[in-house]
C-alpha cells in the first residue's frame, strides 16, 4: 500500500437545486467540523443551489498536505455519517424536510500527488517544464521574485484548463503551506487534477452523488483516472514530445553553427534539465567522428565547465519520472 501514500483526493464540490418555496434562500458559507475539531469543509445555499464543499484531507488532518489516500478510505464511513449529521444540522429549517441533501452531485474533484522534488531540482525549474510542454493555449502562470535576485523571477503556480474536462494545477506546496504558517519541508510540489462536470459524469456513469463519491471504490475510481490522464496526457502528449524536441532543436542548432557557445545563446532558455542538452551534445560529438565514450565525456566535460556560467536545471526529468512511477 506504500505506493499509495502521496496520491489521493483532496476538495470535491457537490451541488444540489433547490425547487419550490425554497428556491430564494441564501446561507452563507458555514463550516462543517467533525468530532476532533477539524474544518473540513463547508456549506452554503445562493442562487437556487446548496453548495456542498468537501476537504478529505482535513477531516484526519489538520493540513491537506497529504492527500486522503487509500489507506485512509477506512475513516470514509464515518466521513458519511459526519457530512450527513453536519449538513442536517446547518439546514435544518431551512429547507423542506424531504429534502436529501447527500444526493448532491459532485461538480469538481481534486486528485493529486504531492512529493519532494528529486536531487537540486527546484519546483519553479519542474513547473517551467510542465508549462512549455503544454503549449497549445494560454496557461496561467503566477511568479514571484527569485530568492537570488528579485528583479528575476520563479514560478510558484501554473494552470492548465481542458475546458469541461480537467484544470491541471502543479504549484509550490512548500510555499503555500509556509504562507498559511505551517511548517513543512522545502521542495514540496503538488501536481494536481481538478476533474470537472463532463468526466465525473463519465467516471460515475451519471451516478456522482456524495454517497456514490466518497467511498473506496469512488475513490480508486478517481487515482485510477489520475493516474490515466498522468500518463497518457500529460507525460506521453506533452512531456515526453517536448523533450524529444527540445532536443532535436539544440542539436540542429549545433549542427548549423558549429558552436555549442551559439547554441547555448540562442537556446538557454528551453534547456528544461542539463539531461537534453547532454544527449543533444552526445548526438553532435558522435556526428564528428567520436565514438560512444568520447562523446559522452566531451558531453560531460562541456556541461561541468559551463554549468556554473549557465546555471543548467538538474534532475527536472527525474522528478517528473518519480511523479510517473506512482501512477505505473
Amino acid at each position: 500500500m506504500a505506493k499509495w501514500k502521496n496520491i489521493g483526493g483532496d476538495g470535491f464540490n457537490f451541488e444540489l437545486a433547490i425547487d419550490g418555496t425554497n428556491k430564494g434562500l441564501f446561507l452563507d458559507k458555514t463550516p462543517l467540523e467533525n468530532r476532533f475539531g477539524y474544518k473540513y469543509g463547508d456549506v452554503k445555499i445562493d442562487k437556487g443551489k446548496i453548495h456542498t464543499n468537501i476537504n478529505l484531507p482535513n477531516y484526519l488532518r489538520k493540513t491537506n498536505t497529504i492527500p486522503f489516500g487509500l489507506v485512509d478510505s477506512i475513516h470514509l464511513g464515518s466521513v458519511l455519517n459526519d457530512i450527513e449529521q453536519g449538513l442536517n444540522n446547518v439546514l435544518y429549517g431551512k429547507i423542506d424536510d424531504d429534502s436529501d441533501v447527500m444526493k448532491s452531485t459532485a461538480k469538481s474533484i481534486e486528485c493529486n500527488i504531492t512529493m519532494r522534488v528529486m536531487g537540486n531540482a527546484t519546483c519553479s525549474q519542474v513547473l517551467n517544464l510542465i508549462n512549455r510542454a503544454f503549449y497549445e493555449g494560454t496557461n496561467l502562470v503566477y511568479q514571484r521574485a527569485s530568492v537570488k535576485c528579485r528583479y528575476d523571477k520563479e514560478n510558484e503556480t501554473v494552470i492548465i484548463k481542458k475546458k469541461n474536462y480537467y484544470t491541471l494545477k502543479c504549484y509550490d506546496k512548500s510555499l503555500e503551506q509556509s504562507r498559511e504558517g505551517n511548517i513543512v519541508e522545502n521542495g514540496l510540489l503538488r501536481i494536481e487534477i481538478v476533474m470537472l462536470d463532463r468526466l465525473i459524469r463519465k467516471l460515475f456513469v451519471g451516478k456522482s452523488t456524495i454517497r456514490d463519491v466518497l467511498t473506496k471504490k469512488g475513490l480508486i475510481r478517481i487515482i485510477d483516472e489520475y493516474k490515466r490522464i498522468f500518463i497518457e496526457d500529460v507525460i506521453n502528449e506533452h512531456i515526453k514530445p517536448c523533450l524529444s524536441e527540445v532536443e532535436k532543436i539544440l542539436f540542429t542548432s549545433l549542427v548549423e553553427t558549429g558552436k555549442q557557445k551559439e547554441t547555448l545563446v540562442l537556446y538557454k532558455e528551453i534547456i528544461v534539465d542539463e539531461q537534453v542538452l547532454r544527449k543533444a551534445l552526445i548526438r553532435w560529438y558522435k556526428l564528428n567522428d567520436n565514438d560512444e565514450k568520447s562523446a559522452r565525456q566531451n558531453a560531460s566535460s562541456y556541461i561541468s565547465r559551463y554549468k556554473p556560467k549557465y546555471g543548467f536545471p538538474e534532475n527536472i526529468i527525474d522528478t517528473i519520472r518519480a511523479f510517473s512511477k506512482l501512477c505505473k
